[in-house]
């Protein structure tokens, strides 16, 4: 056999790169055990197109990952899975009921004053957990993710930049990014609900 010839063909540059057959890759691995130069030759190959690949990477957008991560935590979620159902269209309440019938969670001690939580599965990507509030709580706003309310018991007003708005048991709230709002509890029992914060891929 011509190595010399063998190798300037460019069937190693071909066999690094994933172009052949798996007959002719066997082929080329058995020379390369027989051939000490053409094992040599199949590693300065393979050493170049690692070194181009590292030196033109280009870094993925922020929002890219994010999006997987989403996709991923929603294959991993809903009822008899890992993590609380992710909040989408048409996501209702009684999901999370029977996504919760699988979940021991602690009730909060009396006394307390007005806000307890607890911590459900989450990601870097989705927080989750549950809240019982007997008061509300002050203005406050976020700007890096969308916000999701999940009341389970209890109704609320909301106030969006002093609009108000009435929800009841079963219903979802919606809080996006940089909205200033606050929450009074209207029920005579304390209000329970899933909290949801999904991380903005943008």
């Amino acid at each position: 056999m011509n190595v010399a010839n063998y190798i300037a063909s460019g069937i190693l540059d071909a066999y690094c790169m994933g172009k052949l057959s798996d007959d002719t890759c066997i082929e080329v691995e058995l020379y390369a055990k027989e051939y000490p130069e053409i094992n040599i030759e199949l590693k300065r190959i393979h050493d170049s197109l690692e070194f181009y690949a590292t030196a033109n990477s280009l870094a993925p957008h922020v929002s890219v990952k994010t999006k997987l991560m989403l996709g991923i935590y929603e294959q991993q979620c809903g009822a008899g899975k890992k993590y609380p159902p992710l909040i989408k269209e048409n996501i209702r309440a009684v999901d999370f009921k029977d996504w919760l019938a699988g979940f021991t969670i602690t009730q909060p001690a009396e006394p307390y004053d007005n806000l307890v939580t607890f911590d459900l599965p989450s990601t870097e990507t989705v927080t989750n957990f549950v809240v019982w509030a007997k008061q509300g709580h002050e203005e406050e706003e976020h700007d890096s993710f969308n916000e999701y309310i999940v009341i389970l018991k209890g109704h609320c007003d909301m106030y969006f930049g002093g609009e108000k708005k009435h929800y009841n048991t079963g219903d979802i709230i919606f809080i996006p990014p940089y909205i200033p709002h606050t929450a009074v509890i209207t029920s005579a029992e304390p209000m329970m609900a899933v909290v949801q914060r999904q991380l903005i891929a943008a």
